[in-house]
């Protein structure tokens, strides 16, 4: 009978181990997922941030580029009357323009715009030739009209007239008769104004271009 008590004893001891290592690994187990789900929430919490900060940088970019594309709308150039293509020197159909004139104003609410030549460039092309023009000798740029002031700054109300000085020193080929050109006034910011004309088949002293 002693043999038997003792594989009973056995068998109890087996049980008992068996029992004991499945409460073991039930413990590891509810650890092991207790750790998966912290790190789930710190990552979730990582992404969460890094999606938000994302958000608030392209919201503050579109502010910013809404902010720029209104001042260039604000700052935008309107020509104001004819292009005046002026001869100094020979006229009619030899003739060869010396100087241009246009005038311009700042659109309604318009921010000031800088004409200080070298602030603002204009490019002077034609079929031949392309030349920027930017400092004094070049073009120059003041306000004609009855109220203002005297700076360089274009504001609302005022009217700038620009005037292309010494052209035939300018420009490598003169510009003469029946020949389309184009200006390009190029503020320190807003938009571009594009004055596009032809000069007559024969130049008096003065030439409206419209």
């Amino acid at each position: 009978m002693i043999p038997a008590r003792i594989s009973q004893n056995k068998k109890q001891i087996s049980f008992s181990s068996i029992g004991n290592s499945w409460s073991d690994q039930r413990g590891i187990t509810g650890l092991e997922t207790a750790i998966v789900l912290i790190a789930f929430v710190v990552v979730s919490s990582v992404f969460a941030f890094a999606a938000l900060s994302t958000g608030l940088f392209s919201s503050d970019k579109a502010k910013e580029t809404h902010a720029a594309g209104l001042t260039e709308a604000r700052g935008t150039l309107e020509l104001k009357g004819s292009v005046v293509a002026k001869v100094s020197g020979t006229t009619g159909a030899s003739g060869v323009v010396t100087s241009i004139e246009f005038q311009i104003s700042n659109a309604a609410a318009g921010e000031p715009i800088d004409l200080t030549p070298g602030n603002t460039v204009i490019k002077y092309s034609d079929n031949t030739q392309s030349v920027n023009m930017n400092s004094s000798t070049e073009f120059s740029a003041s306000n004609i009209a009855a109220f203002g002031d005297s700076d360089a700054l274009l504001e609302t109300g005022e009217v700038f007239q620009i005037t292309l000085l010494d052209m035939t020193t300018q420009l490598a080929t003169d510009l003469g008769t029946n020949k389309d050109f184009t200006l390009e006034l190029v503020p320190p910011r807003g938009a571009v104004l594009f004055i596009g004309r032809r000069t007559p088949v024969s130049l008096e002293a003065s030439n409206g271009l419209d």
